[in-house]
């Protein structure tokens, strides 16, 4: 199985995974279904095999595509808005994202920009509803950047880590990444809730 991944290897040896990267890293801001995670944390496997890509580089690259992409969610969520609302936070499953987005921006402001590029759909959902509500720029513009960063340093690191853990074998390097990222996902979640749960009980006890 392992030669399976030679023609990969290859191509990330090559100047067009950055591009590929950054392409995803920005497309995921708009479309949830794009990969971005997933190819910054192959990439950094491939990068512990072989050396290339340069980690980075590849870290610069997948924050400046994902900085990119959550302004032009934010952009489009502010100048075309019946657009965002009918195309891409329709029916009932959009407008619950948006409803929670907006409380998240709320309550927790520029923290959860952050957090939302952790929570797979909720990076969309925040930049659209930021828009959408006229949620200052200059302030989510530094809160995207922050996270874009540290988004970006943590997926590639986290494929660097599999890739070193699993030095002979990219596929488990790979799977050993996107679990751990899994297990952050729920984690995130998990702590979300809490605080949210532990807010509504100290409101509740106040009233």
């Amino acid at each position: 199985m392992e030669a399976w991944f030679d023609p990969f290897m290859r191509f990330a040896d090559s100047p067009w995974s950055y591009l590929l990267v950054g392409v995803m890293a920005f497309l995921d801001a708009i479309l949830p279904i794009v990969p971005s995670e997933t190819s910054l944390i192959a990439c950094g496997v491939f990068a512990t095999a072989t050396g290339s890509p340069n980690l980075f580089l590849l870290i610069f690259v997948g924050a400046v595509g994902a900085f990119a992409g959550d302004n032009t969610a934010y952009a489009i969520g502010r100048w075309a808005e019946p657009f965002a609302t009918r195309r891409m936070l329709s029916g009932e499953r959009g407008k619950k994202a948006r409803a929670q987005a907006e409380r998240w921006l709320s309550e927790y402001g520029g923290m959860m920009i952050i957090a939302g590029r952790y929570i797979p759909g909720g990076r969309t959902a925040i930049s659209l509803t930021a828009g959408i509500v006229d949620y200052p720029w200059s302030r989510f513009r530094k809160w995207s950047a922050i996270g874009a960063i540290t988004w970006a340093a943590y997926a590639t690191l986290l494929g660097y880590w599999g890739g070193a853990a699993f030095k002979d074998s990219p596929f488990k390097g790979i799977i050993a990444g996107l679990v751990a990222a899994a297990v952050m996902t729920v984690l995130i979640e998990l702590i979300r809730r809490v605080i949210a749960w532990r807010k509504k009980r100290g409101a509740e006890q106040g009233a």
